[in-house]
């Protein structure tokens, strides 16, 4: 009977979050922070922990496109599906360990896939102290990728404006 329905549950949309750790070792507390934070996302978050660091071979500009490797493209298509990003990182010698400079090359050449993903870091040095030049050396980067995105979209709002 019309009127007497119960009222419908509303369905909260899930955010989809990827983690990516930028640390290989076993005992990583990085690993660990992410691995706590999917356990124990709230009921509309999903967060998938990225564990292909180590697979990921080395960028090279000429393997873009048709011939980028499997494992590369995983993980754009993991960033591009992502709602957002999350990445806790070490920081070795004053920037960004060398997997993780590779996560950030596949990243941002091709078509800055993260350029329009909100991104968090929580970079960490020995004995949990905050790591300055992982976050600058980071945030270099992902900026870099960001203008060229937004560079990219004035050019082409401009050419549908002729």
């Amino acid at each position: 009977m019309p009127g007497n329905e119960s009222p419908r549950p509303v369905s909260i949309p899930l955010l989809n979050i990827l983690a990516i750790s930028g640390s290989l070792r076993a005992a990583s507390t990085n690993s660990a922070l992410l691995a706590a934070l999917a356990q124990n996302a709230p009921p509309d978050c999903h967060v998938s922990v990225y564990d292909g660091l180590g697979r990921l071979p080395i960028f090279n500009p000429d393997d873009e496109g048709e011939r980028t490797p499997p494992q590369a493209a995983v993980l754009i298509d993991a960033v591009t599906a992502a709602d957002g990003v999350i990445v806790s990182c070490p920081e070795y010698a004053h920037g960004v360990p060398g997997g993780l400079k590779n996560v950030l090359d596949w990243l941002v050449s091709r078509d800055a896939a993260v350029a329009s993903r909100p991104c968090w870091s929580t970079p960490r040095r020995a004995r949990c102290l905050p790591a300055p030049h992982w976050s600058r050396s980071c945030g270099q980067c992902l900026s870099r990728s960001m203008r060229k995105q937004r560079s990219k979209s004035r050019c082409s709002a401009r050419d549908r404006r002729r």
